[in-house]
């Protein structure tokens, strides 16, 4: 399934089409990508991929290496299209934000037409819910809006990334009854003006993390200017929790979204050991055993210890 996601303004990521070749030095899907490749040299003499007539990479089903692991990022990050996972927005029943393609630029030059129409059907397919965009490169938006390929379904947003005032002449502007636009100012590398984009339905504002060598510390007025201009506009403002941001902010973070983002309110999912229909049996050493007396069945310990992935409630 979709991965269950760390970052706060959705609630899983998707990635269908992964890599990247615009060349950020502060990317965490490259660092992600080099750490689940395991050896993209000798997979890429694998019959399990295959590659389209651009020369890219296409997988069908999960990569296996020799002794049967799964490896989610086969050519490290070059881009790729997983076509197995388009199903997977689908299977989920609970609406969601989703966002589509972390871990990469599915808006890049380098990906072709056909890969991007072939996620926005499988986001069709599943029309409860919202589909968040990101990209370095808003232009293809205007180019396929104009011949009519890029939906026009309210649940479908088209975020820009924004890390300096240069990255803003990028920027295309869209019908705003016919589509949903943000800005994904992350990470935040100096003072951006955005007092001209005021049909933006959403900001979203981050700073670098990580312990790179040349890592930018924003300042609290650069986030100022935003957050003013923002109100100015009315365009809903939310800061991504980090450490970085939080000492510069200092208090609470603003964390607004947009009206059609705000999804009903889900019942409360408790930890298996908390939960009145978990039977635990101690078993001594081996600590205990925890059984969903729910639907009979044994519940791995992984489970009993983390807030569970898997529960009989979460899609009631």
């Amino acid at each position: 399934m979709m991965n269950i996601s760390q970052i706060e303004w959705c609630n899983f990521t998707w990635n269908p089409v992964t890599g990247c070749r615009h060349g950020c030095p502060y990317c965490y899907a490259a660092k992600q990508a080099k750490r689940f490749s395991g050896d993209v040299r000798i997979n890429k003499g694998s019959s399990q991929l295959r590659k389209d007539e651009n020369g890219l990479y296409i997988l069908d089903n999960p990569f296996k290496n020799q002794v049967g692991k799964v490896i989610p990022e086969p050519v490290g990050f070059e881009p790729i299209m997983h076509r197995y996972r388009l199903p997977m927005p689908a299977q989920k029943k609970k609406p969601a934000n989703i966002f589509v393609c972390s871990l990469g630029d599915l808006f890049g030059p380098w990906i072709p037409d056909t890969w991007i129409e072939e996620v926005f059907r499988a986001c069709e397919a599943a029309p409860w819910h919202n589909y968040l965009f990101m990209t370095r490169y808003p232009q293809r938006y205007e180019q396929m809006s104009s011949i009519g390929l890029l939906p026009r379904s309210r649940n479908f947003w088209y975020g820009t990334t924004v890390t300096r005032s240069a990255d803003l002449d990028q920027i295309v502007f869209l019908p705003r009854k016919q589509h949903n636009q943000f800005i994904n100012i992350e990470p935040l590398l100096e003072e951006i003006d955005i007092s001209d984009i005021d049909f933006m339905d959403w900001i979203i504002i981050g700073a670098e993390t990580g312990n790179r060598r040349d890592k930018v510390k924003p300042k609290r007025e650069w986030i100022e200017t935003i957050v003013t201009a923002a109100r100015t506009a009315e365009i809903p403002v939310f800061m991504n929790s980090s450490k970085e941001l939080e000492k510069l902010w200092g208090g609470d973070l603003i964390q607004e979204f947009p009206a059609e983002l705000i999804l009903p309110e889900e019942k409360p999912i408790p930890h298996c050991k908390k939960c009145e229909y978990c039977k635990i049996t101690p078993e001594g050493k081996r600590g205990s055993r925890h059984d969903c007396m729910k639907v009979g069945k044994h519940i791995p310990g992984r489970y009993a210890r983390t807030s569970p992935t898997w529960c009989p409630f979460r899609n009631e």
